[in-house]
């Protein structure tokens, strides 16, 4: 992993609009009584009320003094037992047993400053003593804030889809946004990989932590609220108010409570601010064996996202003479586990408890290899017509083996021997797959998959590029300020129309979002060919309710094409750099980056670029109709960062 500071991810920035949805119409659940429902609407009335000041009052005076103002109109309410400040926002424990309050900061980035991270007793759990392979074949993944994550949230789904596929897993369910309800975490046994990538709040302050809530996608409704009504009040289901509506958080005894893990071999990765927290690693001790990932602290999105995706490639590579545990992954060296917050002068880690033997794959492994002498089409381009040998080879203790054939032109697959010779009539990029089946039971031993590119014209490349008409820009890294401190890791261009002109390109796209006032620019030009780009691009955002702003540009010569993507459920799309560009030396290509930021009234210059610590750079064209750039998927590689 590579060290990197990331701005801070402010509730307020967040566009109402995008929470709403519908409050159920159904009629309550059996035994609420109309004190309760009296009771409960009590609570999100105050929430309510409250929030809707606040929005106000941010609008008047300083955001401090709003907050302050908001903690006091709590505590003077009669149905409020306590209520407490903190870094994320205010957290409220109502008299009917209910916790609450208002979320107006995730910390996906950077955290207050806590003195105990666990308590003194705190020991890694060992393992159950059960076999330690993951016997359930399939993953589950919830990503609640799906709108917000999408652009890493897309490259974790698509890279582990992949890798898992070469240990005979497969990723079978994935709830986003409001899909996310609390029904879904009662659902997650039977499942052998649990990743869970949300928000989470620290009750009731960071300085001392004793419970660790999980962020769902769902509005608090009468329906679910009379369902787990007991649950609401013991503090099990907290019900904070986050950007307008009330949502729903979770905490580990629920999903404990509501969930038999006692057959399954489970690795479950608490994708979220302090996972590692709150007796969250406790929830191993309902499993037949297994393992808990977790964070002692607010984690930064993209460390979050990188971990999950990195061990899931070790873990999943069958290449290795034999399989990596999570213990070896923890303990690769390749990989650090621990990035310096310096923000808050302290060192964010990954742990897991549970059995560091646990593995995702045994005696078992399926590889596609291409046996051309030069790897086409698979490391080069091949030619349309032209006959591709490849071998695909399986270690397994079965001997009866079956081979079904993909070669991803839309022909039905065939079942074939391990060796072939494929032959592609038309020019454009398809996905190579073989699976190996137990020719007797008919089990999937196994899937291995390849990208070919098959041809490749300069004048298409121009074309297709020419005819996009928006483009963003996103440029991470470790980014040196004076004085010391500044939050900033680079900048990120969205969606941005442009003008063409022959080969060059200029646009310019203006916002406001919720009082944040935003405005990007780029300009440019393509080579003849359309193989290398050169351009300039600049993001200047001021939050005026906390007095904060940031202007960087960038400017890039001859940048390399990377791929030409046809989008899939996405707008078609040309990626100049992948988004994690780990094997590109990206200073030879930048020629000047700059800027400042202010934050609490102190303005940070930039002074350099940390070049060894990039993260990435990527110039991204879309065809018409496309959603913001940063919500496209990764086309490169990404599984392979740090090794």
């Amino acid at each position: 992993m590579k060290k990197t500071l990331v701005q801070f991810l402010f509730l307020l920035s967040i566009a109402l609009v995008i929470f709403s949805c519908k409050k159920s119409d159904d009629e309550p659940g059996p035994g609420w009584t109309d004190e309760d429902k009296s009771s409960y609407q009590q609570v999100i009335n105050v929430q309510d009320e409250i929030g809707n000041n606040l929005d106000d009052w941010f609008q008047s005076m300083d955001s401090l003094d709003a907050i302050n103002q908001a903690y006091e109109a709590f505590i003077s309410n009669e149905n409020v037992s306590s209520a407490t400040i903190n870094s994320q926002g205010i957290a409220v424990q109502y008299a009917n047993g209910v916790r609450g309050g208002i979320f107006l900061r995730y910390k996906d980035d950077s955290g207050e400053v806590g003195e105990k991270l666990f308590p003194e007793d705190f020991q890694e759990k060992t393992g159950n003593g059960f076999k330690s392979l993951v016997n359930q074949r399939k993953m589950i993944l919830i990503n609640p804030h799906y709108f917000e994550r999408s652009y890493y949230t897309d490259q974790v789904k698509s890279i582990d889809e992949r890798n898992l596929s070469k240990v005979g897993m497969e990723l079978s369910t994935f709830y986003k946004n409001e899909e996310a309800t609390v029904d879904r975490f009662t659902e997650l046994s039977g499942y052998g990989i649990i990743h869970i990538y949300s928000h989470g709040w620290a009750w009731p302050k960071q300085e001392n932590i004793t419970d660790v809530y999980l962020l769902t996608g769902e509005t608090a409704n009468e329906t679910t609220s009379a369902k787990y009504w007991d649950e609401l009040k013991t503090g099990n289901i907290p019900v904070m108010k986050v950007a307008g509506p009330n949502k729903y958080l979770v905490s580990p005894k629920f999903i404990a409570d509501h969930n038999d893990f006692s057959n399954d071999t489970v690795l479950f990765y608490g994708g979220f601010c302090y996972s590692f927290l709150g007796n969250w690693p406790d929830i191993i001790d309902g499993f037949a064996d297994g393992a808990y990932t977790g964070y002692d602290w607010s984690v930064y999105t993209h460390k979050n996202a990188n971990w999950c995706v990195n061990s899931l490639f070790n873990l999943s590579d069958t290449t290795a003479d034999q399989p990596i545990t999570l213990n070896d992954w923890f303990n690769d060296t390749e990989v650090p586990k621990s990035y310096w917050n310096e923000r808050d002068s302290r060192t964010v880690h990954i742990h897991y408890a549970g059995d560091g033997n646990l593995k995702l794959w045994d005696d078992v492994s399926v590889r596609l290899i291409p046996l051309s002498s030069d790897g086409a089409p698979v490391s080069v381009p091949g030619e349309a017509g032209t006959a591709y040998p490849f071998r695909c080879e399986v270690s397994s203790n079965n001997s009866d083996i079956e081979y079904i054939w993909d070669i991803g032109d839309g022909s039905s697959p065939v079942s074939a021997s391990n060796e072939v010779n494929i032959t592609w009539s038309e020019e454009g990029n398809y996905e190579l797959s073989v699976t190996a089946k137990n020719n007797n039971s008919g089990v999937v031993i196994g899937t291995a998959k390849l990208n070919v590119t098959i041809g490749e014209s300069s004048e298409d490349v121009t074309e297709f590029v020419t005819s996009c008409l928006k483009a963003g820009c996103t440029f991470k890294a470790g980014i040196q300020y004076s004085p010391s401190g500044g939050i900033w890791d680079g900048l990120s261009v969205n969606s941005v129309p442009l003008d063409w002109s022959g080969l060059s390109f200029t646009g310019t796209y203006e916002e406001t979002d919720m009082g944040i006032e935003k405005k990007y620019t780029v300009s440019g030009s393509l080579s003849s060919d359309g193989q290398k780009v050169s351009f300039y691009a600049r993001e200047e955002v001021e939050e005026p309710y906390l007095n904060a702003k940031h202007d960087f540009s960038i400017t890039v010569a001859d940048y390399p094409l990377s791929l030409i993507s046809d989008g899939g459920i996405y707008d078609p799309y040309a990626a100049y750099g992948s988004p994690y560009t780990g094997n590109i030396d990206v200073q030879q290509y930048v020629s000047n980056f700059e800027g400042y930021c202010i934050s609490n009234g102190i303005t940070y210059t930039v002074t350099g670029v940390e070049w060894d610590n990039v993260i990435m750079l990527c110039m991204m064209f879309v065809q018409e109709n496309a959603s913001k750039v940063s919500e496209l998927p990764a086309v490169q590689d990404l599984e392979f960062r740090g090794k």
